[in-house]
């Protein structure tokens, strides 16, 4: 019963610090090339494509059809394709590799930046990151009132100020979030 509370504490100190780290999921539009192996080479080459996510989020794999991934994280689709290939007695042992194209993926910042612009997300991108791309903020921008727009909602309001004083607060940024400055 201890180590369990023990355990049970750990876990609430770390979840919120583990929920901090961003990782991009599957989107529609997205192209993406899979790989496979432990299996002979001849197989593992019918599945070596790329794929392109359509309007309705799913990709066409060989031998097991249609399958849904957006939203899913490109090691939660390794995942996915692996147990079905395993389970559909395809192959015993499949390791499957996801490789998400990074030219689709965009970050936009507007508003009181010197050069408002579309960024080419990266996973280290954060929001003060992106401003100093954007040339910092303008003679007429604020730095306070700062908003990121995540899927037609407000994800946060930031201070710039107050990321300088303690960069931990410095949110990274998802593909096609909006940060917009206020002027």
């Amino acid at each position: 019963m201890r180590r369990f509370l023990c355990f049970l504490g750990l876990l609430t100190f770390l979840l919120p610090r583990l929920g901090a780290q961003t990782i991009a999921t599957l989107r529609t539009g997205d192209v993406l090339e899979m790989k496979l192996s432990g299996m002979p080479p001849e197989y593992a080459s019918e599945f070596t494509l790329q794929y392109t996510v359509g309007q309705e989020g799913t990709i066409n794999v060989p031998l097991i059809g249609e399958i849904k991934v957006v939203g899913l994280t490109s090691t939660q689709l390794e995942r996915s394709i692996q147990s079905r290939l395993v389970a559909g007695k395809i192959f015993t042992q499949p390791t499957v590799i996801i490789s998400i194209g990074a030219v689709a993926r965009f970050v936009s910042v507007s508003g009181g930046v010197r050069s408002p612009q579309r960024l080419q997300w990266t996973q280290d991108l954060t929001l003060s990151s992106a401003i100093g791309n954007c040339g910092g903020i303008s003679d007429f921008g604020k730095e306070k009132g700062i908003q990121i727009i995540r899927g037609a909602k407000i994800a946060g309001v930031y201070n710039l100020k107050e990321i300088r004083k303690d960069p931990s607060k410095d949110p990274q940024l998802l593909p096609g979030d909006q940060v917009i400055v206020p002027e």
